[in-house]
């Protein structure tokens, strides 16, 4: 199910028990921008995978960080990579009513947080870890071979996955 317009904040969100999409109408209408559709669609794709999947805190910033490549890799197929609208500036549009910077990005894929130094304690910062290790994957293995090796990988996750394990289920699943 999807629901659009569902709060007048700023935000959107998957609920779970409902198998629910959600979209906030503050700012531009969440809706109106796909990649926050795909990023919020990624939290369905892996409770559908694995039920109840994030709860931790380190599962649930993976969550993010997949959300975050999903809507990077589903643009990447027809948009092009610009100064102005880069491939790993996730959320462009939707960021244009909070952001003064050229690109608008509510998040990037290809930051240089690493595991475990740049561990901030929240799921969206966080998760930044993961979405640029995955980018990485992309960018390695070309989309198609990435995404299928990430999205079988995510099988195998419980969860309440860290990133180490998770790291190494991605990896175990590629080779």
């Amino acid at each position: 199910k999807i629901q659009t317009n569902a709060i007048p904040d700023d935000n959107s969100f998957y609920e779970p028990g409902a198998d629910r999409l959600l979209f906030g109408r503050g700012g531009v209408d969440d809706a109106e921008d796909v990649e926050v559709i795909w990023h919020e669609y990624g939290h369905a794709v892996q409770d559908a995978q694995v039920p109840g999947f994030g709860r931790s805190l380190r599962a649930g910033s993976i969550g993010e960080g997949f959300g975050d490549y999903l809507a990077v890799t589903m643009s990447q197929g027809n948009s092009p990579d610009t100064v102005k609208t880069p491939l790993a500036c996730v959320m462009d549009w939707d960021a244009t009513s909070y952001t003064d910077t050229t690109p608008h990005c509510l998040r990037r894929t290809d930051g240089d947080k690493v595991f475990p130094d740049d561990l901030a304690g929240e799921v969206h910062d966080d998760g930044e870890i993961w979405s640029r290790a995955l980018w990485d994957i992309n960018l390695a293995l070309g989309r198609e071979h990435a995404n299928t090796a990430i999205i079988e990988a995510q099988f195998s996750f419980t969860p309440t996955i860290g990133f180490p394990a998770a790291a190494q289920l991605t990896v175990d699943t590629t080779q």
